[in-house]
């Protein structure tokens, strides 16, 4: 460096000074030679801040006039900064792009902060938010950025690097993966996401960025607008190993017309093993624990000896089912008495299904033939003993009867229902000329003997009979249409003849 006396210096700047007028200095005495302390090294030291490259961090320095950050995602709007430029410790300097208030959650409202092109750090002047009338105090593990009036607004920590730093979270246009699929699934209404995806994947729109995943939280106002059940799978395991191990139970809703014995309700129960079914008509609701005794001592006695009880039942929470009468025959016997959910019929679907068989079978069978719809206990009944019979218990290839009885069923002497049969008479006295048989209608088979139950257009009764001829052949009984409707006009209370009979 030129030491130059304060009358002699000139201005270097100045146009009226030309080169030729500095005084040159050729004495040695006046040049200052630079002092370096021999035998000691120089060692040139510099901080490297741990979390610099982390876009959430912010550091609070005392030595920055602005604030300045490098990443454009804080700013929603910007205002053109041209020809400035930042001067750093190392001397490099970096181009000042714009300036622009930045609002962002964690983050005091930061005004006129400075976008530098390549910057990678986000810096806090601590003098600006001095100026804007806040306190920043330091303490050993934290720093808090203090309002006027004295309460926090923000506190920052103290890291690794001995660094004071705030953490901010960005929620500007340019956001996360997983924060922009939540953005755009609610832009879209909330439509299926798998749908979504469908879109993202074949770009079928436009304006639509490039989607990631979904997070695996639950959306709340989908869940209230689009709720629905719960889906219960089927099981593909069996659930018991035995009979009598759980029985299904429930009652069909009332019908509305009596059958002949003036039944309205029908009890139906299902072995979970077997899938062997049980049904009884009754009168009222009160009747289910009564036919519910008679049918466990029933069942019991005709499993082998090794099967001492039942062990479980479920049903639903109706109040023929959940009452002190049931509650204390369970106790006694040491039966589990389990309940679906209410409004889940799922949850015992295996008797809700078996219903919904009964009376569909049910109902074809009627409408099939033209039979009096009074007629529909005999067809619930034919319903259950075929099914019994032909239904194969899932995922073995063993019918009902057989898990339940230990041998194959005989269906060699099955017929049609509602079929046209001749029955003979021999209780009434007839002539040398009169006919010797009835016809009726064959509905059902009696489980006490070896007969059938059939229907005598001539008495208009039911009653059984092993004398009776069954023509299958002739499905449709026009030509009865006159009697059927005969029989339909008359009470059927006054046309029963044999009151012992039961809808068994």
């Amino acid at each position: 460096m030129m030491h130059v006396p304060r009358n002699d210096r000139i201005n270097m700047h100045d146009p009226r000074t030309s080169r030729t007028q500095v005084p040159k200095t050729t004495r040695k005495e006046n040049v200052l030679p630079r002092w370096i302390r021999k035998n000691e090294n120089v060692f040139h030291v510099a901080q490297i801040a741990l979390k610099v490259n982390s876009s959430n961090f912010w550091y609070l320095d005392s030595g920055c006039s602005r604030h300045k950050t490098g990443n454009k995602s804080f700013f929603e709007t910007f205002v053109m900064e041209e020809g400035g430029c930042v001067t750093f410790g190392d001397e490099s300097k970096k181009r000042v792009v714009w300036k622009e208030t930045i609002s962002i959650p964690g983050l005091p409202s930061l005004s006129n902060a400075l976008f530098v092109h390549g910057l990678k750090a986000n810096l806090i002047s601590i003098s600006h938010l001095s100026d804007e009338g806040l306190f920043v105090l330091f303490s050993k593990n934290d720093c808090s950025i203090l309002l006027p009036n004295g309460p926090t607004l923000l506190k920052g920590m103290r890291y690794s690097d001995n660094c004071y730093c705030l953490e901010a979270r960005i929620v500007s246009n340019n956001v996360s993966k997983e924060e922009q699929v939540e953005l755009w699934y609610e832009r879209l209404g909330h439509m299926n996401f798998r749908d979504l995806r469908i879109l993202d994947k074949f770009n079928v729109m436009r304006g639509l960025p490039k989607l990631g995943n979904k997070s695996n939280g639950v959306c709340g106002p989908c869940q209230q607008g689009k709720q629905t059940k719960s889906m219960h799978k089927k099981g593909k395991y069996l659930s018991t190993k035995e009979p009598l191990e759980l029985l299904h139970m429930d009652l069909m809703c009332p019908m509305e017309t009596e059958s002949l014995g003036g039944k309205r309700y029908i009890f139906v129960c299902v072995d979970d093993f077997s899938k062997f079914t049980w049904k009884n008509f009754l009168r009222e609701k009160s009747e289910t624990f009564d036919k519910f005794k008679m049918l466990c001592n029933k069942i019991q006695n005709e499993m082998n000896s090794n099967i001492k009880s039942i062990k479980q039942i479920r049903s639903d929470h109706e109040r023929e089912f959940e009452n002190v009468s049931f509650e204390t025959y369970c106790d006694s016997v040491g039966i589990s008495h389990e309940f679906s959910v209410s409004r889940t019929a799922q949850q015992n679907g295996v008797v809700e299904r078996k219903n919904r068989v009964l009376q569909e079978m049910a109902r074809v069978m009627l409408l099939s033939n033209n039979v009096l719809r009074n007629l529909w206990a005999e067809a619930i009944n034919m319903v259950c003993y075929i099914g019994n019979r032909v239904f194969l218990r899932p995922n073995i290839r063993q019918t009902c009867y057989e898990l339940w009885r230990g041998r194959k069923p005989n269906v060699s002497y099955f017929h049609t229902f509602g079929s046209k049969c001749y029955i003979l008479n021999y209780h009434d006295h007839l002539g040398k000329f009169d006919a010797k048989s009835d016809e009726g209608i064959f509905i059902d088979y009696t489980l006490n003997n070896r007969a059938y139950r059939v229907f005598n257009l001539k008495t208009q009764s039911v009653m059984e009979s092993s004398n009776v001829v069954i023509d299958d052949t002739r499905l449709k009984y026009n030509d009865h249409d006159e009697e059927v409707a005969i029989v339909d006009d008359s009470p059927l209370e006054n046309v029963m003849e044999t009151p012992n009979v039961e809808d068994t």
